[in-house]
């Protein structure tokens, strides 16, 4: 449906130049008193459609408000078009998109997100809606309850969704709109739950949700490129971890989100420094600017410089260039605050933990501790990766539990300390699953999950230093300073360079000769015992241990350079 070209018309006061058209005489019982959405140079707004529609063009130049007349007809027409058509069936993509937009605008706030209490009370009424509870009395089936509810709870943000996109949906479609709605708003509430307590570690919450793609206003051009399709080519034509695409992807969901496009093609080097400048504004360290968020940009454009049509990398060359901060204590802990934090163990936790959290937060400090592993791979390991070798024992650190340094497998030797506190008791009860996060569905490929649970897992335990034992953690990483606090004390025991290198996952990049040969369980497990103990009272106190079957013995691994055998 067409009509005649309306032309801008100059305020006689004011010089500004509008539009105004007249709504097709066909249209006029449907479109009385409809609200419609109509977005002009980046500026929204909300329009009562009578006989006639009317929007500022927001300009006082005449070849400037041509450009502008010619985008808002093209939304008119969408407009008519949509009141013209019958109601539309969403694809579940579809939905879900839409429904990321509720997510996106809640999620606008996370710099600044206020008080826990009105996320929690946000929480606690969406869940009641979802519960199908209403606020007066209703007389109906459950289902008609149910709707009812969720209509009144989240049909607000469902239409006001379809009224920027001109979309007229099936009563089918607006059901599906209200439950993922209702999924996309408790998950920014958990997102700013999460970011009022001072964490504003990557998130991928609203990875799930993909862009709307919208032909009904700021259209795409043809040619354009998005950041999004450049880094999933990346990732078919290369051989990197998925969680590192999946990092990519976060961190360039920031980005847009400032610049509200992912055309690479449109990006200037003003959209760079702004959002740098953004970033640095938000507290974020220089090392987290440059290796994950900048990178991640520069990596998208330098593949659409490499392979595709893009002429320049315009992030090229900017960077975080602050000096970094000055260090005046060492990385790791110091022994008095070692034994604080292994002395607490005993204690537990004062929170209503899962079985899986409280073993973490007693064990996991001990193991890195006398190990130097990344909390990562203790907090993923899997009890059928305890392995022995003419009876001495041992960790498999592999990548079939999760992420692991390089994607290699290594084994780790077992301090004797540790054997004495029952490990190899405790990881035998728990059987081949995981020791310190509930378990994933059978068949499920632990490399894969973008939030593996794990991670929550070593977040607890990271809460649990900061927040109930009370340590101040070097350089704000409670887990990590343990790597810093082995490292040193393995030079005072003078252990071996290369094994200890070995069993940290982190062997030298220069070196050649380091890679040759095997590390004979025997040899790790002379070296992790140079070690000196934790003299700390051993109360006898353990969490919780679910019994399962035992360990049984198991066939060699081939997946570490070692021949790998059960315990």
């Amino acid at each position: 449906m067409s009509l005649s070209m309306a032309s801008p018309t100059k305020h006689p006061r004011t010089g500004v130049y509008w539009l105004r058209q007249r709504v097709p005489a066909k249209l006029l019982p449907l479109a009385k008193g409809e609200i419609v959405e109509v977005t002009i140079a980046g500026v929204s707004s909300r329009l009562k459609l009578g006989e006639s529609i009317k929007v500022s063009l927001g300009t006082k130049s005449p070849a400037e408000a041509k450009i502008r007349a010619a985008e808002a007809l093209g939304q008119f027409q969408a407009v008519w078009t949509m009141l013209d058509s019958a109601p539309k069936d969403l694809t579940l993509k579809e939905v879900v998109a839409l429904a990321g937009e509720a997510f996106r605008a809640f999620e606008l706030l996370e710099d600044d997100p206020g008080d826990p209490d009105i996320w929690a009370r946000l929480l606690e009424e969406n869940s009641r809606a979802a519960n199908g509870e209403t606020t007066y009395p209703f007389i109906g089936t459950e289902e008609q309850r149910y709707y009812k509810a969720m209509e009144s709870r989240f049909g607000g943000f469902v239409d006001a969704t379809l009224r920027r996109q001109k979309l007229k949906v099936t009563e089918k479609t607006r059901r599906k709109l209200l439950e993922h709605f209702e999924r996309a708003l408790r998950d920014a509430a958990e997102l700013l739950t999460k970011r009022t307590g001072g964490d504003f570690r990557l998130d991928a919450r609203g990875d799930k949700y993909p862009l709307v793609e919208s032909t009904q206003h700021s259209p795409r051009p043809a040619t354009a490129l998005s950041l999004f399709a450049l880094i999933d080519h990346k990732q078919k034509t290369q051989s990197k971890r998925p969680d590192t695409f999946e990092k990519y992807r976060s961190c360039l969901r920031d980005f847009v989100k400032l610049t509200g496009h992912d055309d690479a093609k449109r990006i200037m080097k003003t959209d760079v420094r702004r959002w740098r400048d953004n970033l640095i504004e938000r507290g974020l360290a220089k090392k987290t600017i440059n290796d994950q968020y900048l990178t991640s940009l520069k990596v998208a454009l330098n593949h659409g410089v490499k392979e595709f049509d893009l002429l320049v990398n315009v992030a090229d060359g900017i960077r975080d260039e602050r000096d970094p901060p000055v260090i005046n204590r060492s990385k790791g802990y110091t022994i008095d605050e070692a034994h604080t934090i292994l002395r607490a163990t005993f204690r537990g936790t004062s929170k209503d933990l899962s079985i899986p959290y409280q073993r973490a937060i007693f064990w996991v400090p001990w193991i890195c501790a006398y190990t130097g592993m990344r909390v990562s791979e203790v907090t993923q390991f899997q009890g059928r990766n305890l392995r022995a070798d003419d009876g001495v024992p041992y960790l498999l650190v592999t990548p079939d539990d999760g992420s692991t340094k390089g994607k290699n497998a290594w084994a780790v030797g077992i301090h004797e300390h540790l054997l004495e506190m029952g490990l190899l008791e405790m990881l035998k009860q728990i059987g081949d699953g995981p020791a310190f996060y509930t378990p994933y569905p059978e068949g499920t490929e632990l490399g894969a999950p973008k939030n593996h649970r794990s991670k929550d897992s070593a977040a607890r335990v990271s809460d649990w230093i900061k927040n109930e034992v009370g340590i101040a953690a070097p350089l704000n990483r409670p887990n990590h300073a343990w790597r810093h606090t082995f490292t040193t004390l393995s030079r005072s025991a003078k252990m071996d360079k290369e094994a200890r290198d070995y069993m940290m996952g982190s062997r030298s990049q220069t070196d050649a000769r380091e890679t040759y040969g095997d590390w004979p369980p025997s040899v790790l497990n002379a070296e992790i015992n140079k070690l000196p103990r934790f003299e700390v009272e051993d109360t006898g106190w353990r969490p919780i241990t679910t019994k399962v079957r035992p360990l049984a013995i198991g066939a060699a691994s081939n997946s570490a350079s070692h021949k790998h055998n059960r315990t």
